[in-house]
This record gives C-alpha cells, sequence and structure tokens, in this order.
C-alpha cells in the first residue's frame, strides 16, 4: 500500500480553492434522546464538510468519516446532545484534515414527544425534528468551534386581516383563513449553557396561533379554532415572538449568540406558500425590542 500513490495530494490541473467538500446524508446508528422522561431511539442524519486548498486536488475523504464514527460510536446507547456531538466532529475533523481551515457538521434526527389534548386530554405522540450543527474555525494553534441546536415543528396561523376585514364589512367575528405552518428556530448554544429541545420546540409552537394535533375529539378542534382565531398571526409576528420568547426564556445568552427563526405557511386560500425569516444576534434582539425599532 505505500508504493500506491496519493493523488490526493497532487497539485490540481485548476488551482481554485474549494468551499466546502465532504459527505451528505450518512446514516448511523446513535444513542438516545430524552423527551418529556421518555427515551427516544435516534438514528441521525449527518452532514460532514470541509475546506480544501488551492493547491491540493482532493480531501483525504475517510478520514472525514472516521471522525464521525469515532464520535458517534462514544455516545452508543448513552443519552446524546446533537450539538456536542457535531461540535466534537468539527474539532476532529480539523485534527485530522490539518490542510483545512474550516469545518461544518449538520446532524438531523426525528424524535417524538407526548401532547395532550386540550379538552378531552386523549393523548398523542407528536414527531418532530431535532438539529444540531457545528461550524470549527483553525485559529492559530487551536480551533474554535461555534454550536447550534435546532428544533422543527408545526403549528397553525390565523390571518389577521380577513377577520378584521369580515367584522368591519359583515360585522362577524371568528372568520379567517387558517394554515398549517411549519416552523423552524434555531439558537446557538453559548459554551456553558444548555438549550433543551423541548423548551425550544414549545417556545416555536407558541408563537404560533395555536399547536397542531393529530389526536383532537370534536370538542378538542373547537378549542384549538376558537384559540387560533382568538390569536391571528402573520408569519412575520411568528418569527419575530420566536426571538422575543427565547430571549425572555434565557435573559443571560451572551450578545454574540446568533437566532435564526424561519416559519412557512402551507397557505388554504392562494396556491403559494408564504415565508418568512429571520437571523440575528441576541445583542441586537435586545436593542430592538428596547428601542422598539422596527
Amino acid at each position: 500500500m505505500n508504493e500506491i500513490p496519493d493523488i490526493h495530494d497532487e497539485r490540481p490541473s485548476t488551482p481554485i480553492p474549494v468551499n466546502w467538500v465532504g459527505f451528505k446524508s450518512i446514516v448511523i446508528p446513535a444513542g438516545r434522546l430524552r423527551i418529556d422522561g421518555v427515551d427516544t431511539i435516534l438514528t441521525p442524519i449527518i452532514d460532514v464538510f470541509i475546506d480544501l486548498p488551492g493547491d491540493l486536488r482532493g480531501i483525504h475523504a475517510s478520514r472525514s468519516y472516521e471522525s464521525l464514527r469515532e464520535m458517534v460510536d462514544g455516545y452508543a446507547g448513552k443519552v446524546m446532545r446533537l450539538e456536542e456531538i457535531a461540535g466534537g466532529i468539527a474539532t476532529k475533523l480539523l485534527r485530522l484534515h490539518p490542510y483545512s481551515s474550516r469545518s461544518m457538521v449538520k446532524i438531523r434526527a426525528r424524535a417524538f414527544h407526548r401532547v395532550e389534548a386540550p379538552l378531552s386530554r386523549v393523548k398523542s405522540y407528536e414527531p418532530f425534528t431535532i438539529y444540531g450543527k457545528a461550524f470549527g474555525f483553525r485559529r492559530d494553534r487551536g480551533i474554535d468551534v461555534r454550536r447550534f441546536i435546532g428544533v422543527e415543528g408545526y403549528g397553525v396561523t390565523a390571518c389577521p386581516c380577513v377577520e378584521e376585514v369580515a367584522e368591519k364589512l359583515y360585522g362577524v367575528r371568528y372568520v379567517t383563513h387558517m394554515q398549517r405552518s411549519v416552523g423552524r428556530l434555531f439558537l446557538e448554544v453559548p459554551r456553558g449553557f444548555e438549550v433543551d429541545a423541548l423548551t425550544l420546540l414549545e417556545i416555536l409552537q407558541r408563537s404560533m396561533s395555536a399547536p397542531a394535533i393529530s389526536n383532537l375529539k370534536r370538542e378538542d378542534e373547537v378549542k384549538l379554532v376558537i384559540d387560533a382565531a382568538s390569536s391571528p398571526r402573520f408569519a412575520e409576528d411568528c418569527v419575530r415572538e420566536m426571538i422575543k420568547r427565547v430571549l425572555e426564556r434565557w435573559p443571560n445568552l451572551p450578545d454574540s449568540a446568533e437566532m435564526t427563526a424561519s416559519i412557512r405557511s402551507m397557505e388554504s386560500l392562494h396556491r403559494q406558500d408564504f415565508m418568512a425569516y429571520i437571523r440575528i444576534s441576541a445583542g441586537e434582539a435586545r436593542r430592538r425590542l428596547r428601542l422598539g425599532v422596527e
């Protein structure tokens, strides 16, 4: 094997740096996630990338897979935090690829949490997606890592416009159209902080007009419809509310911590969907809330 040439280390015919190169959608059995005191077995889907300088033809791809496998093996059968695993892989990637200056790891996994209907109290197990994300940076002789946790979940949004116009033109209240909406909320997790995924999911769903629940009796459906119509919100309202609630839940979040909130409304009256997105630092969000800046 020592006599086989390693063409990865050759100079490329076109010496242009590659921003990101690596594996996408690696599926590896991993550990457990504890939700509502119940352990859920996770099978994460993982993306791993590094940058490649212009004077090398290719990366040593097996090292990327090995860094991922070693990190995940350490959590086999244990309770895991996806952002911690992502951070560990991002660090290991740069140690195994000394020619790279940056690494990026994205992990997503399906999980479930138990929900009770508002009136009948019948139970359902609602699926949601949990994300871990990390970026590694080579700094002098060390490696810095930024870690993020994220969730994706469903809710209901009620249109404020139709409700207001219906009341003014026809004197009828609680008449509007509703959308099933999917939201995403990501939060940078600074060193020393712990962020529970279920808390993020609760913030996401409470920022909409009402939650979406699979198992409902008729009285529950009426309750959710009335709740949604009583709290009409644009998609723009929802993403702003997510950011505000994050700051209320974690008041000591450093100003540099980054937050992203998005929502996609699957419109009931229109063929097209509607989307809103915010990316902001905790410090900038606090300043705008304090000053009332729009």
